[in-house]
């Protein structure tokens, strides 16, 4: 009788255990992939990236804009959309999972562009991870205005100018 009891109190332990397992808030949530914390993690992993037009040591100068000096990465979907030359195509979109990525020189910051469901997801997250604009907002009309400049591919603006 008292095995009969312990397999089924084991057993309705092993239960929970597994229902626990597939009911993750990631299950539950897929946007949690998109999240500021996601999106800080995957900036800080270098090696995933590409630099553009392949230099790893340019700096921009970052005067067009209100980020000040940076250095800009691709994640292997957006760089598999750029030309030889490094550029988006005109007329052409960045592929949803696309993530661009600002390395602020200044203050270790990163500001990033993440393409979701055909838009972007915009959002300034400080070096220690702490954030300054998050993905859950919507983007700022000083964000929109200087992204649909002149010149700019799918709001990246970068193009235009190095």
């Amino acid at each position: 009788m008292k095995t009969g009891i312990a397999a089924a109190v084991f057993s309705g332990i092993a239960f929970l255990c597994l229902v626990y397992s597939c009911a993750k808030d990631q299950g539950l949530n897929p946007d949690l992939a998109f999240s500021d914390r996601a999106l800080y993690d995957s900036c800080r992993n270098i090696p995933a990236f590409s630099y553009y037009k392949n230099d790893p040591a340019a700096v921009y100068s970052g005067v067009h804009g209100p980020h000040g000096a940076f250095k800009l990465r691709f994640n292997k979907t957006a760089y598999a959309a750029l030309t030889d030359n490094g550029k988006l195509p005109a007329a052409k979109t960045f592929p949803d999972g696309s993530l661009i990525v600002k390395d602020i020189q200044s203050n270790g910051q990163y500001a990033l562009m993440y393409k979701k469901k055909g838009n972007w997801l915009w959002a300034e997250i400080n070096a220690d991870g702490s954030v300054a604009f998050s993905t859950t907002k919507e983007p700022t009309a000083t964000c929109i205005s200087c992204h649909s400049q002149s010149g700019q591919r799918d709001l990246a603006v970068s193009f235009a100018f190095y």
